[in-house]
């Protein structure tokens, strides 16, 4: 009978072992996930905010208006600037489809978007139907 006791005894102990390693291996898991989440919120928050900015944009900024915002490379941020200077940064590489910059442009680069090139508007269909300056 005493082997039977012991028995139950030595597996008491194993189980309470086990028990306690599972409970602070679970707690190391449970810290462990706690830090990421505290390590995360700052991001969290600014892509919050971001898409709450961006959302909220079309109750300022119009189809037809003549300018729209532009998420800043380093996504703190937006610039404001004209429709076709928009599409002329984009065209060059600067905008993603998403309305954000990838790469902050200069700003003599910004203030060359906002002429117009000699293959643009009107002078430049001219220039592709009648082949002037060629």
């Amino acid at each position: 009978m005493k082997s039977v006791e012991a028995e139950a005894v030595v597996k008491a102990r194993e189980q309470a072992l086990r028990a306690a390693a599972a409970q602070e291996a679970g707690s190391d898991l449970l810290t462990r996930l706690q830090q990421q989440t505290l390590d995360n919120k700052e991001k969290n928050d600014r892509l919050v905010k971001q898409k709450t900015l961006m959302n909220d944009q079309a109750a300022s900024f119009g189809p037809f208006d003549r300018q729209t915002v532009i998420l800043n490379a380093s996504g703190e941020g937006f610039t404001l600037l004209e429709n076709p200077q928009a599409m002329r940064l984009k065209k060059q590489g600067y905008i993603n489809n998403n309305r954000q910059f990838i790469t902050q442009p200069s700003k003599e680069v910004l203030d060359a978007a906002l002429e117009p090139s000699e293959n643009e508007g009107f002078a430049g269909l001219a220039k592709s139907i009648f082949g002037g300056g060629q």
